[in-house]
C-alpha cells in the first residue's frame, strides 16, 4: 500500500536525502526518474512495460505533431497517441467486462458461451497516467505547449512517484515549467508538506479505515442485519470514508511533491459544502473534472450547439466519468445518475436565473441550507451505487436513506464513535486547512495525530480506494 506502508516510509526519506545531495538538474532528475520507475516496478512488476510504452509513444508523437508540415500529419500522430493510451486502458480495464456481458447476452439467447475463468490484473495508476499522456499530446496539438525535447523530463512528468498511483491528474503545463531548474525547497514547503502528509495519513488510517473496518463494511455487506437508522449512518459514514481516503492520498501526494520542490494541483475544495450537484463536481476530484471538461465536454461542443446537444454532451461526459472509475454496471449507473442530475440542475438553473423573486429566494440563508442538505443527500445516495454488494442490497440502503422515519436517528447497532468520527470529518471539512495555528499548537496536533495512528487505528492494511482505478 503506497504512502501508508512501512516500506514506503523507508523508501521516501532515502530518496529525499539522495535527491537533495546530488548536484545539478541532470543527476537529480535521472535519479528521481529511476526511483519512480523502481516504485512502479515494486508495486506492479509485470506491468512496468506499460508505463514505459505509453511514455515512449507520447514523447515521440508530440515531437512528430510539432514537426508535421500539415494538419493531416498532426492529426495522424495525435490519433496514434490517443489510440495507444485508450487502447491499453480498454484492454486492461474493460476486456473482462465486455467478455462477461457478451457471454451473458449469448446465454440469454441460448447460444453456447463459456463463463470467464480468467482475470486481468490492472496496471498501477493506468487510468491516471494515460489521461496525462493524452492531455500532453492534445495540448501540443493545440499549440498550447511546446513538445518536450528531453525524454528524461517527459518521463519524469509521467512517472513522478508522489502522484503516479492515484493522481491528481497533472498536466504538462502545470509540471514541466517547474522542471526548468531543480526547484529549491523552501522552509515553508517543508512545513506545508509535513502538514499535508501527516494530515493525509491521519485521514486515511484513522478516519477512513476505522469507519470502514468497524462499521461501513459490515453494514454494506449485510444490510438485512441492521435497521434503517444504521443504514443511514453507514451511508453518511461511507461518504466520509471515501472523501478521507481519496483526499488523504491527494494531500500526501502534494506533501511529498513539496519536499522535492514541486507543486501539484489541489484535487478537492471542500466538496460536501456544495449547494448544487454542479457545484459538487466543481469541488470533487478537480483534476478529473477539469480534464473531462477540457478534453471531452468542450471538444464535443460544450454548451454552444443548443440545449439538446448540451445535455447529450453532459451525459456523455458523466458516462465516461463513471466508466473511468470502474468497468461495472454500478459505475455506469453512477455516471448516468450524475449526468441526469447535472442536466436537470442546468435546466432548472437557466429557468430561474435572472428572475428577481427566484434570485431573492436563492440568496437567502434558508434556501442555501436547503440546497446544501439536498445536494449532500443526492451525493450520498449516488455513492450507494458504487459500494453496494448487490442491487437488492443497494435498494434496501436507498429506501432507508429515503425513509420518512427520520426521527429514528439512532440505533443500538451504531457505535457511539461513528457520529463522533463523522463530526470530526465535518469540522475538518468546514475548516478545510484554511486556518492558521501557532507553531506549538500545530506541533502538538501532529504529535496527537501520530499517537492516535499508533494506538487506535484498526490495524487493517487496506489499500487506497483510488489505487484500484
Amino acid at each position: 500500500m503506497i504512502f501508508a506502508s512501512p516500506a514506503f516510509l523507508v523508501f521516501l526519506p532515502l530518496v529525499l536525502v539522495a535527491y537533495h545531495r546530488l548536484p545539478g538538474k541532470g543527476h537529480k532528475y535521472r535519479y528521481l526518474l529511476g526511483a519512480s520507475w523502481l516504485l512502479y516496478a515494486w508495486m506492479s512488476p509485470q506491468y512496468l512495460w506499460v508505463i514505459l510504452l505509453c511514455t515512449v509513444i507520447d514523447y515521440f508523437a508530440a515531437l512528430r505533431i510539432e514537426a508535421a508540415p500539415d494538419d493531416r500529419g498532426r492529426r495522424r500522430w495525435l490519433m496514434l497517441s490517443i489510440a495507444a493510451n485508450l487502447g491499453l486502458l480498454f484492454a486492461f480495464k474493460y476486456t473482462a467486462f465486455a467478455y462477461d456481458n457478451a457471454v451473458g447476452l449469448a446465454q440469454l439467447f441460448g447460444l453456447p458461451a463459456a463463463d470467464r475463468t480468467w482475470d486481468i490484473l490492472l496496471p498501477l495508476g493506468i487510468s491516471f497516467h494515460t489521461f496525462q499522456g493524452i492531455s500532453y499530446t492534445v495540448d501540443v496539438y493545440r499549440r498550447q505547449i511546446a513538445a518536450v525535447r528531453s525524454f528524461r523530463d517527459y518521463a519524469l512528468f509521467v512517472a513522478f512517484f508522489p502522484q503516479l498511483a492515484a493522481g491528481p491528474i497533472v498536466r504538462a503545463a502545470e509540471f514541466l515549467p517547474q522542471m526548468a531548474t531543480p526547484p529549491a525547497v523552501s522552509a515553508k514547503q517543508v512545513a506545508d508538506g509535513l502538514h499535508l502528509f501527516l494530515g493525509g495519513l491521519f485521514k486515511k488510517l484513522f478516519l477512513a479505515d476505522t469507519l470502514d473496518a468497524l462499521f461501513v463494511s459490515p453494514v454494506f455487506a449485510d444490510p438485512g442485519a441492521f435497521d434503517p437508522a444504521a443504514h443511514r449512518w453507514a451511508c453518511v459514514a461511507w461518504a466520509a470514508q471515501i472523501y478521507c481516503d481519496f483526499s488523504g492520498y491527494s494531500d500526501m501526494a502534494m506533501g511529498c511533491a513539496k519536499w522535492f520542490g514541486f507543486e501539484l494541483p489541489a484535487n478537492f475544495d471542500r466538496p460536501y459544502l456544495a449547494t448544487s450537484i454542479t457545484d459538487f463536481w466543481r469541488r470533487w476530484h478537480l483534476s478529473l473534472s477539469t480534464w473531462l471538461r477540457d478534453y471531452v465536454y468542450f471538444p464535443l461542443g460544450g454548451s454552444k450547439r443548443g440545449p439538446v446537444r448540451t445535455y447529450a454532451n453532459l451525459m456523455a461526459v458523466f458516462v465516461m466519468c463513471g466508466l473511468w472509475h470502474g468497468a461495472t454496471w454500478a459505475w455506469l449507473a453512477y455516471g448516468v445518475y450524475n449526468g441526469v442530475l447535472m442536466s436537470l440542475h442546468r435546466a432548472w438553473d437557466r429557468s430561474v436565473t435572472g428572475r428577481p423573486l427566484a434570485e431573492a429566494v436563492r440568496s437567502s440563508w434558508a434556501w442555501r441550507f436547503l440546497a446544501w442538505a439536498g445536494t449532500f443527500w443526492l451525493v450520498t445516495a449516488g455513492l450507494i451505487l458504487i459500494r453496494m454488494p448487490s442491487w437488492d442490497a443497494g435498494g434496501v440502503l436507498f429506501r432507508s436513506l429515503l425513509g420518512l422515519d427520520l426521527l429514528a436517528g439512532w440505533s443500538a447497532a451504531v457505535p457511539v464513535w461513528v457520529p463522533l468520527i463523522v463530526a470530526a470529518v465535518a469540522v475538518g471539512h468546514v475548516l478545510g486547512g484554511r486556518w492558521a495555528l501557532p507553531a506549538p499548537v500545530r506541533a502538538a496536533a501532529y504529535v496527537g495525530m501520530v499517537v492516535l495512528l499508533v494506538t487506535l487505528t484498526p490495524g487493517v492494511g487496506k489499500t487506497f480506494i483510488y489505487l484500484a482505478f
